[in-house]
C-alpha cells in the first residue's frame, strides 16, 4: 500500500539507473514522486497494472515496481 512520504525506488528505463524518491501525492491511479538528491524533479506515474507505475519526464521514461 502506498502512503505519503513513503520512500520508493524509481528506475529510468532509458539510462538503467535507479533513484530514490519520495511520494508526495496520490490521486486515483496516479502517484507523484520527487526524486531525492536535491534536484526537486517531480515525476507523475500512472498505474499500468497492480504494482507497476510508469511515467515520463524530460524525455525519459521512469518505472516504479511495488511488491
Amino acid at each position: 500500500m502506498l502512503t505519503l512520504d513513503q520512500k520508493v525506488t524509481v528506475t529510468c528505463n532509458d539510462t538503467g539507473k535507479d533513484a530514490s524518491a519520495t511520494i508526495v501525492r496520490i490521486v486515483g491511479s496516479r502517484v507523484d514522486v520527487i526524486l531525492d538528491g536535491g534536484s526537486d524533479l517531480m515525476v507523475s506515474l500512472m498505474k499500468q497494472k497492480p504494482g507497476l507505475y510508469v511515467g515520463s519526464k524530460s524525455g525519459l521514461e521512469f518505472v516504479m515496481h511495488m511488491d
